[in-house]
């Protein structure tokens, strides 16, 4: 395991609490144990672990079971994890894991402590996995080094969605939830994923969670994002604030500018799909466009 001074270190660097760094390296560690189960991992916890290096922090590992699983014989597994992970890394996991049924899947919790100040309450990190029959993967899965920008070195590698699935995603939840960190996703990811890959499989998305995008439906939905901005997005990134959107040439000077241009960009998107189909012309450099950094 590695210093406390160093993860006390790492939260100063990165203006995150010492808990949010904590958890970000045992995630590290569990999600190592954890790749040997059929599933891939995904959302934004995927894009920091092994697509982009220092992305912003993320609070739960998500995945999408590649196979069945009964709640057992997953919670047995799950346990076996964590007792590796904690033997390996000598991170002090709690040996209980608690696993409930959700409406899509299950969810796990696995509980654990390194700063001794903080040992009355411990760290949690939720596991949440999706089942075959509430996500259709749709795209190749890919099987990537997972980021460790810890002293000790952990070197493993995770079953993953690719970046254009991910992205895919993060666009369907806009219809979804309000979750300001789809958003910063979005933005982030646009220059990176290639747009006929996300345009061949956005429908099937939405429609397997009966999910139908109405791009008028994210006017109504800019205050509550702007208002939950900084609650979401506090303790996993340095700069939060909105006009980390808004103080670039893309998307204006303002937190509402910003907000609408990202509106107008996935209508853009999502009116290609709907209404010109996959063999749309490259007006959709606007995406690109509106969304580079």
């Amino acid at each position: 395991m590695i210093p406390i001074v160093e993860i006390k270190e790492a939260a100063r660097a990165f203006g995150v609490p010492p808990s949010t760094i904590e958890r970000d390296y045992a995630q590290n560690w569990l999600l190592a144990h954890l790749s040997a189960l059929p599933m891939a991992l995904k959302g934004g916890t995927g894009i920091r672990k092994v697509f982009i290096e220092n992305y912003r922090f993320s609070d739960d590992l998500d995945f999408t079971l590649l196979e069945p699983y009964e709640k057992e014989t997953l919670r047995e597994t799950v346990k076996d994890a964590v007792s590796r992970a904690r033997e390996e890394s000598g991170i002090r996991f709690e040996e209980d894991i608690d696993i409930i049924e959700t409406t899509t899947g299950f969810r796990a919790t696995a509980l654990f402590r390194i700063i001794p100040m903080n040992a009355s309450t411990p760290t949690k990190i939720i596991v949440d996995l999706t089942t075959m029959n509430n996500e259709s993967v749709l795209l190749p899965v890919e099987k990537r080094r997972i980021y460790h920008p810890y002293s000790d070195r952990l070197t493993a590698g995770v079953t993953c969605y690719c970046l254009e699935e991910i992205m895919a995603e993060k666009i369907r939840s806009l219809f979804q939830r309000i979750r300001p960190r789809d958003i910063y996703d979005i933005r982030h990811l646009a220059d990176r994923v290639n747009p006929d890959a996300v345009r061949s499989i956005l429908h099937r998305k939405c429609e397997c969670k009966e999910v139908v995008p109405d791009n008028s439906v994210l006017a109504g939905r800019r205050n509550r994002f702007s208002a939950s901005w900084n609650a979401s997005l506090r303790h996993q990134m340095k700069a939060v604030v909105v006009p980390e959107l808004a103080g670039c040439s893309a998307f204006g000077e303002t937190e509402e500018e910003a907000l609408s241009e990202v509106k107008v960009a996935i209508g853009l998107w999502i009116d290609a799909v709907w209404e010109e189909g996959p063999n749309l012309p490259q007006r959709l450099g606007a995406w690109g466009h509106l969304l580079s950094r």
